[in-house]
């Protein structure tokens, strides 16, 4: 299947029932530091600015987290709860 074939869909408003072949899902993750030591990430829709991710995105779980940033997961700063 060719990336022209595929539909992106909303995640958040597509039921179960709804999925078909060619249907695709996008989501944005973004990783912030906070001071002083710890840290944490988001996730919302791909069609949102990093910033309102940041802000407003539904926060990821520490070992869903630190799987998708290297960099975080090496620091020293501790996953905030």
């Amino acid at each position: 299947m060719s990336p022209r074939e595929l539909r992106f869909r909303n995640k958040a408003s597509t039921s179960p029932s709804d999925v078909f072949n060619g249907d695709a899902f996008a989501i944005k993750v973004v990783a912030v530091a906070y001071h002083p030591h710890e840290w944490a990430a988001y996730q919302g829709p791909s069609d949102w600015s990093d910033q309102l991710v940041a802000e407003s995105g539904d926060k990821l779980d520490e070992r869903d987290a630190s799987a998708l940033f290297f960099v975080m997961r090496h620091t020293k700063r501790s996953y905030r709860h």
